[in-house]
């Protein structure tokens, strides 16, 4: 069983976003309060319970196990977490994921490992893991449609079998129950 995630969190922190979006990016499941939303003796309680493990009560606090990481720091959490940047860790976490939901690695894995490079390439240039086969542009807002998997793989894996990029396929692509065909771009300028 995994250790249990806990991050209290206040919805207007900057830092606290930084830090979902990081955990969200590793795909790690957590558990997150946003402390500032409650009330009254649910807030007073919570508050409580923050300063057992944090007597500053400061934001983001997040609880791993038995250990504490207050604020946004990425290689805390990614030691905390035994992850690393590699290829692997991200096939396996990725797969894992998406393959419940009908999305299929294409059986081309030098194919994928290219491409996962990429997103990994892409996740330290920009801070999040745009699709490699777009020009990204830096500003995460801006690109929230090409962030892996983008949002436009559902249509092209249900007409095509493939996403743009060949990363996400469908069982019958990937045995070619249909034909390989060029998926064109649906990502407007």
């Amino acid at each position: 069983m995994a250790t249990p995630i806990k991050m209290y969190s206040l919805s207007t922190c900057g830092h606290c976003k930084a830090t979902k979006r990081f955990l969200n990016d590793c795909m790690v499941e957590y558990d997150s309060m946003d402390v500032d939303l409650l009330e009254g003796e649910e807030r007073a309680a919570i508050l409580e319970e923050i300063r057992k493990w944090n007597p500053n009560c400061s934001f983001p606090t997040i609880i791993i196990g038995d250990r504490v990481i207050v604020g946004h720091r990425e290689d805390e959490l990614r030691e905390a977490l035994g992850l690393t940047n590699n290829v692997e860790l991200l096939f396996e976490t990725m797969k894992k994921v998406q393959e419940p939901k009908g999305y299929f690695f294409n059986r081309d894995k030098e194919h994928v490992t290219q491409l996962l490079e990429a997103l990994l390439t892409n996740k330290e240039r920009y801070g999040y893991m745009a699709c490699p086969c777009r020009l990204a542009s830096g500003d995460r807002e801006k690109d929230k449609d090409i962030v892996c998997p983008c949002v436009y793989r559902e249509a092209d894996v249900k007409e095509y079998g493939s996403c743009y990029c060949n990363l996400y396929v469908s069982k019958e692509w990937n045995e070619d129950k249909i034909p390989h065909v060029y998926v064109p771009e649906r990502r407007k300028n």
